[in-house]
Formats: structure tokens, C-alpha cells, sequence
């Protein structure tokens, strides 16, 4: 990870960014999508979770319009008990309901950073973990592997809604607790070896649309288009 000072802290009661919606931050502007982001999780039990034990720390989507999100697990949930701090992203119909996406299951470190990226491309999802590549999925058609398929009456297709960005929440419904910086969208999908790279620290340029790098800089985006509004998180060490 880059050697930074500083990272915003989630306190996981109600401290979020809020960025306006932007055509940029959807899918359905160029069928593509790539969002990255370092996450430092303080607990492995939040405290505001949703529906089975889980949080939305970071996506776009409110009631009937739904579009991605990224989701981690409790350690214990209340349907499967196989998910212990499952980290996922997924993409959603407008409407809501069952999504498609990817995930890794991997032990969590309370008070360790974690770089997690989600990529969408023409048909598929794909997560990867510090800079290396864990699952895909096809969230339309079929076809053979890697990539996990589904049946027809699951798959998504992209839209665009009005939902603003958040980051430590997605509608206000869960949040998440610890420290986020050097959040990134592309409008497109990043390679694998792109994203083995930006672990590295080398950004890449390419359809970059929006940066907030979250070093005291009050969720500027550096990209100069889409600047947020933090509501209650406070700016915290790196170490």
C-alpha cells in the first residue's frame, strides 16, 4: 500500500460520503466498470447491519434503484453460517431483489487494510484482493468457464438510476466501521494486470473518472468533476 499519513474513519453508527449521482459512476454510460478502494475493517461484528448480518460499504443504490454495491459479511450470519467476513461486490437490476457478483472468503485481520477492486465488464463480474484476481461471475448469457454462470430469469441487466454515490454506506441502511482512502472509478473494466499494478501504486490513467483519496482532503475528487460531502467521519492515522 502507499505510504500515506492519514485515512477517513467510519465510526459504523451513521458516518458516510455522499457524492451526487453522475452518469460516470453507472454501468449502463459504457457498459463497463471498474471501482477500487482500500478498506481498513476495525471489527469483524458491525454494529448497523441489514437483512442476514452484512454491510454495504460502498456503492450506488436506494429503493428501486439499484445499481453496484460492495458488501462484507459479520462474522456470524443469521442464513449460512459459511460466510464468515465475506467481502463482495455486486450489480443489480433497477428494481432490487437478487443480485449477481463476486466475492473472496479469506480470514479478516480486525485493524488491517485490505485493497479490493470490482470490475465489470460486458458480461461479467470479477473481484480481485491486494492486486491479485479471486472470482468472477456472468451476470448475463451463458457460456463456458471461469466464470460462474446463472440461469436466465437472474440476469441483470444494467441500468442507470439516480441514487447518489456513498462510501461507508450505500442507502443509509447499514455502515461500515474503520477507515476507507484512495477510492477510484474507471468507465471501464481494468485488467488483471492493470490492477496488479494500481496495488502497486502505479494509477492508471485510462478512463479514470473520479479519485477520493481521502487524505484530509474533504472527499475532493482530484479528477475535478465529482466532489462529495462527508457526513461525521473523522480523519484518523494510517498506522
Amino acid at each position: 500500500m502507499q505510504n500515506v499519513d492519514s485515512a477517513l474513519a467510519f465510526d459504523g453508527i451513521d458516518d458516510y460520503i455522499e457524492i451526487p449521482d453522475s452518469p460516470d459512476f453507472s454501468i449502463a454510460t459504457t457498459g463497463q466498470l471498474t471501482v477500487s478502494a482500500w478498506i481498513r475493517p476495525d471489527v469483524l461484528t458491525f454494529p448497523i447491519v441489514q437483512s442476514t448480518g452484512y454491510i454495504h460499504w460502498l456503492g450506488k443504490g436506494e429503493p428501486g434503484q439499484r445499481e453496484w454495491v460492495f458488501r462484507m459479511y459479520n462474522a456470524q450470519t443469521t442464513d449460512d453460517p459459511s460466510r464468515p467476513n465475506r467481502i463482495s461486490f455486486y450489480v443489480f437490476n433497477l428494481i432490487g431483489g437478487q443480485g449477481i457478483g463476486s466475492y473472496f472468503q479469506e480470514p479478516v485481520t480486525a485493524g488491517a487494510w485490505i485493497h479490493v477492486v470490482g470490475t465489470v465488464d460486458s458480461q461479467n463480474t470479477s473481484i480481485y484482493k491486494n492486486g491479485q484476481f479471486k472470482d468472477c461471475d456472468r451476470y448475463t448469457g451463458s457460456g463456458p468457464g471461469p466464470c460462474h454462470t446463472y440461469t436466465p430469469d437472474r440476469w441483470i441487466v444494467p441500468q442507470r438510476g439516480n441514487a447518489p454515490l456513498r462510501i461507508g454506506t450505500r442507502d443509509l441502511k447499514s455502515f461500515f466501521l474503520g477507515a476507507i482512502r484512495a477510492v477510484r472509478i474507471w468507465n471501464r473494466a481494468l485488467t488483471a494486470d492493470e490492477v496488479s499494478t494500481l496495488h502497486a501504486g502505479t494509477v492508471p490513467q485510462d478512463g479514470l473518472v473520479a479519485a477520493y483519496l481521502l487524505q484530509q482532503d474533504i472527499a475532493f475528487d482530484s479528477t475535478g468533476f465529482h466532489n462529495g460531502r462527508i457526513f461525521g467521519a473523522t480523519w484518523a492515522s494510517n498506522g
